[in-house]
């Protein structure tokens, strides 16, 4: 048994932080229930009842908010319910093999639906800590680095609390983008196109790296073959997962989720910055100034962000040609945009950086000058999140953030583009 241990102890090791991460998560399962999980719940519930015509559009009512993810996404969630409505089997399969056990099937009659919906995130946190561990130790070919960059990501509150505590989906359509480029990287081009598609079909978050993606795409010459291919499959899965909601016109009912459900957050009440500490809440008030503010009385807040959208793109394009395309350089690119979004773009949300966290998780442990700057990132959203969670229920949290005319937000605000800044001129000076 020594020598076993001995022989795999790297495989252990990683298996072991995988499940400590695992359990980390399971215990918050049932101790948060509030928030957009609800409305999650309440998706893939109706979806099972109603089906799919008038789902988006139809007068039902809504307990917590329409849906505004697109069809994959109800897709998934009407699945977890559907599977939760047949919570029997756990108890009829207990009766034959005396497993799961008892106390699991009461745990699960109770809370079960809340866990099915909770383990989607949470099994994606760990494929992506294994992404994490594979990418660092391929590109530095080294195991010590590897694996501390792995328990960096699953051992942080960050991933924590937003995949076991709030329920948030963010870490499953970064799983799917972060393998798509991986797929492009490794010129697997039609496979990849479908999986960037079938994450932006599930929740359009990664919608900023549309032009980036296209970019690479573009630099990789891949085969016309293999972009027709790509595109056949992903109008195919828009056709199939799509269908079933649009009562008989596909081409009408696309444009009008798109425009009058994913955008109207947008359109109706932009915030300079919803709940994100960026720089605009360096100078105007979290939550409360309109995307039209202007900063310092010059440029209007929105203009100012797709400004800056249009800079990181170019930095990122830049820093991906003068490497050459290398898979690091690729990452850096979607840290840029990602990061770069979230901290000089208005109306976001406090956990619109995740497209940006993997990829500078990798870069941090990769590249190791830049892990102070990254770290001082990661305090940052960590508070940033707890803020943004608690802030309405407990003062206690909310006080010490907003006192003093926003004080401390404004502070943390500015080491945040501070630190992004930072950590992108240490990497201008290392050689990829």
């Amino acid at each position: 048994m020594p020598d076993f241990f001995k022989k795999h102890k790297k495989v252990l090791l990683l298996g072991l932080i995988l499940v400590v991460a695992f359990i980390l998560r399971l215990f918050l399962v049932d101790k948060i229930i509030v928030g957009d999980l609800l409305a999650y719940l309440e998706w893939g519930q109706r979806y099972r009842d109603w089906g799919g015509e008038a789902f988006y559009f139809g007068k039902h009512p809504w307990l917590y908010s329409a849906p505004n993810y697109p069809p994959i996404s109800t897709w998934i969630f009407a699945g977890l319910s559907w599977l939760f409505e047949r919570r029997y089997w756990t108890a009829q399969l207990h009766n034959l093999i005396k497993f799961p056990p008892a106390v699991f099937i009461i745990y699960y009659y109770k809370y079960g639906e809340i866990l099915l919906y909770k383990l989607l995130p949470i099994f994606s946190d760990l494929g992506l800590g294994v992404i994490i561990f594979a990418v660092i130790n391929k590109l530095t070919k080294n195991y010590t680095k590897a694996i501390w960059g792995a328990a960096f990501f699953l051992l942080n509150p960050v991933t924590i609390f937003l995949s076991g505590g709030w329920g948030q989906t963010d870490s499953f359509v970064a799983l799917v983008g972060i393998i798509s480029f991986l797929l492009l990287s490794s010129k697997k081009y039609a496979l990849s196109m479908l999986l960037f598609f079938f994450g932006m079909y599930f929740k359009p978050t990664w919608g900023l790296m549309v032009p980036f993606y296209l970019y690479v795409l573009y630099l990789k010459k891949p085969p016309l073959k293999s972009v027709l291919l790509g595109l056949l499959l992903m109008t195919v899965t828009l056709v199939i997962v799509s269908f079933p909601f649009a009562e008989g016109n596909l081409f009408l009912f696309t444009k009008k989720v798109w425009f009058d459900r994913y955008f109207l957050p947008i359109k109706s009440a932009g915030r300079a910055s919803s709940s994100a500490f960026n720089f605009m809440t360096i100078f105007l008030k979290i939550d409360r100034d309109l995307f039209n503010a202007k900063i310092l009385g010059l440029i209007p807040a929105n203009l100012f962000g797709l400004l800056s959208y249009l800079v990181v793109n170019v930095f990122a394009f830049k820093y991906v040609k003068e490497h050459q395309n290398q898979l690091l350089s690729i990452l850096v690119g979607l840290f840029v945009i990602g990061m770069g979004s979230f901290l000089f773009m208005s109306n976001m949300l406090e956990r619109y950086f995740f497209a940006a966290y993997v990829p500078m998780i990798i870069v941090m442990f990769c590249e190791f000058k830049t892990f102070l700057w990254g770290l001082i990132l990661n305090l940052i959203l960590t508070a940033n999140l707890f803020w943004s969670f608690y802030r309405r229920s407990s003062d206690e949290i909310d006080h010490p953030f907003t006192n003093n005319n926003f004080l401390l937000i404004r502070i943390l605000s500015t080491m945040g583009v501070v630190s992004f800044i930072k950590f992108f001129l240490t990497l201008k000076r290392v050689k990829i």
